[in-house]
This record gives structure tokens, C-alpha cells and sequence, in this order.
């Protein structure tokens, strides 16, 4: 009995041992990742290739660098100026367009300007260096009235008037 008593206390002993190393090993990878935790400011490196070309000197670097500068200044200042011309096309069709659609609504506006009154005598006027009367026309324009100061005129039935020039 006793040889049985041995032999069933060394398995139990075993038994705990191993109970006990599996315990530990469980434990283990906490403490390492504990320690991993702990050293988290630990660099890793890698391999960094030069970013520039080895068999070129620091000035040729330079130099290379100063012409990508100064061609990606020239084209900013290309696209600025190809903004600044778009621009100004743009507000010229703007203004091309405001003056069709005023040219529209008020036709005489066209010929308005290109009439000049140089002087009144009575009942005729000098208009463009010509002497017209009432029921005249001048560039299209017709003469309704001359008053003593300045001359009415129609045109595509719209009214004006164009007065003496101030001396």
C-alpha cells in the first residue's frame, strides 16, 4: 500500500506543478506585453534613402532647386496673368452685352453722340457742320423742333435732345 501511496502523492505533486507552470505561462505574455506598454517610445528604424542625387554636388543641388523655384514662379505669374485676361474678357463681354440690351431698349443712344448742334438761326439749326431745318434728318435722325438753345430729334421712335455748346 505504501508503494501506491508514493506513487499517488508524486502524481498529485506533478499535478500541481504542472497546474502551477501553466499559471505562470499564462501570466507571461501579460508581463510582456507590460513591458511592450512600457517601452513605447522606443524608435523602430527603417531604411531612409537619400532624397537627392549622390553624384551631384551641394551646389549643383542648389542650383536645380533655384530653377524649380524660379519655374514654379514663372508659372504662378502665367496662371495669374491668364486669370487676369480672362477676367477682363469677361467684363468687356459684360459690358458689350449691357450695351446691346441699352442699344435695344433705346436706339437713339447709337447715333445720339455722333450728333453735334454747332448753332441755331431762327427756326434752322447748323447741325454737323450742315443747316438744317424742322422735318431735316441727319444721320437718320429727324429734326421735330429747334428752340433757342437746342434742337429735338426722333429717332426709330425715340426723342432726344442735343443742346448748343457752352462758350
Amino acid at each position: 500500500m505504501r508503494d501506491k501511496s508514493f506513487y499517488f502523492f508524486i502524481s498529485i505533486s506533478l499535478f500541481f506543478i504542472l497546474v502551477a507552470s501553466v499559471a505562470v505561462n499564462a501570466q507571461k505574455p501579460n508581463v510582456k506585453g507590460n513591458v511592450a506598454a512600457q517601452n513605447v517610445s522606443v524608435k523602430k528604424t527603417s531604411f531612409n534613402p537619400i532624397k537627392r542625387n549622390p553624384f551631384l554636388s551641394k551646389e549643383e543641388v542648389l542650383q536645380i532647386e533655384q530653377a524649380k523655384k524660379a519655374q514654379l514662379r514663372r508659372e504662378a505669374e502665367e496662371e495669374a496673368e491668364r486669370k487676369r485676361r480672362a477676367e477682363e474678357e469677361r467684363k468687356r463681354l459684360l459690358q458689350q452685352k449691357i450695351l446691346e440690351e441699352e442699344m435695344r431698349r433705346y436706339p437713339a443712344r447709337a447715333i445720339m453722340n455722333k450728333i453735334r448742334v454747332d448753332g441755331i438761326l431762327g427756326k434752322e439749326a447748323i447741325v454737323n457742320g450742315e443747316v438744317v431745318g424742322i422735318g431735316a434728318k441727319v444721320l437718320g435722325a429727324k429734326v421735330v423742333s429747334i428752340t433757342d438753345d437746342s434742337v429735338w430729334f426722333t429717332y426709330k421712335g425715340q426723342r432726344f435732345q442735343r443742346k448748343l455748346p457752352l462758350l
